[in-house]
């Protein structure tokens, strides 16, 4: 998510492989999918409540005990105020978790962050760096991203489910592979392209300083969604499906804070370094869980 005066070629292509994929993943959903959400709401308050509350707490944390550059630490914890988007959706469809719960955190997320942002980074800019700003986000356009982005493309493809259910249905195993390539090129381009190509330039120096305190956050972060969602007994489909949305991050929106908000060049590595790696650690950590806990699916009750 980037303001408008900044985009260039690989944002736009970005933007629209994550439409794309919104509305492959549209393919395997209907109305009632969205309905039953919000009439058995615990699932997504609690998957809410963990990213929105539980979540700066580690990053603070972390934050603190990591012998980082003082900008650095508060990039760690705007990573972590940085709701999931599309890509935690796609984990979600390839794992048959619960889609309709991961569109709808991002998309009520993506709202809420336009207040808890500027609270959080606020707390952190004054906790490592002593002072704090104005951090105005762009509302329209957040506003104009998650619809064309997320809500309009999604609908669509619930909208071709439901005059060509056929069609949909033959249409899941491939764009399974097709989206998860996309995906995959258009975010393998931002990380190691130059900046003037619209990548981020970063040395592997850098990478491998910060590396370690970010996939600390990133195992944390899902470990919470895991085993947070299942105290509170919601169904084994909504606890790594709640795990797999609080672990992944929007890290386009992390760099518009840091970068062209804050305009802290330090700032934005967390961000990047996270970007390199979270999508395949929530497909292994997935996985694992999968495997762990195969056969006992239904030791949860079914909200």
């Amino acid at each position: 998510m980037l303001m408008l005066d900044s985009y260039n070629t690989l944002d736009i292509l970005v933007n629209a492989v994550l439409a794309f994929i919104m509305l492959g993943l549209g393919l395997s959903l209907n109305a009632d999918s969205f309905k039953n959400i919000f009439i058995h709401p615990k699932p997504l308050t609690v998957a809410l409540l963990l990213q929105i509350i539980g979540l700066p707490i580690i990053s603070f944390s972390i934050a603190c005990f990591s012998g980082l550059q003082d900008e650095v630490k508060v990039g760690i914890v705007i990573v972590s105020v940085c709701a999931s988007g599309a890509s935690s959706n796609l984990v979600t469809h390839l794992f048959k978790g619960n889609v309709a719960l991961a569109i709808s955190m991002t998309v009520l997320n993506s709202i809420i962050t336009l207040i808890t942002i500027p609270l959080v980074v606020n707390l952190a800019l004054m906790a490592f760096l002593g002072y704090t700003t104005e951090i105005k986000l762009p509302v329209i356009e957040t506003m104009l991203q998650i619809f064309s982005v997320s809500i309009f493309p999604a609908s669509i493809g619930v909208l071709i489910r439901k005059l060509r259910p056929s069609f949909a249905k033959s249409m899941e195993s491939p764009l399974k592979i097709v989206l998860t390539l996309l995906l995959g090129l258009v975010f393998t381009l931002k990380i190691f392209l130059g900046e003037s190509k619209g990548g981020t330039g970063i040395q592997i120096t850098e990478v491998l300083e910060i590396l370690p305190f970010l996939l600390l956050l990133n195992i944390c972060a899902m470990l919470l969604g895991f085993y947070g969602s299942r105290l509170f007994k919601v169904s084994y489909a909504n606890q790594f499906t709640t795990a797999i949305e609080v672990g992944l991050h929007n890290t386009a929106l992390a760099l518009l804070i840091s970068g062209t908000i804050l305009k802290e060049t330090a700032m934005e590595k967390p961000a990047i370094v996270y970007a390199m790696f979270s999508f395949f650690t929530a497909v292994i950590f997935t996985f694992v869980i999968k495997r762990i806990y195969k056969g006992k699916e239904n030791t949860t009750l079914s909200s």
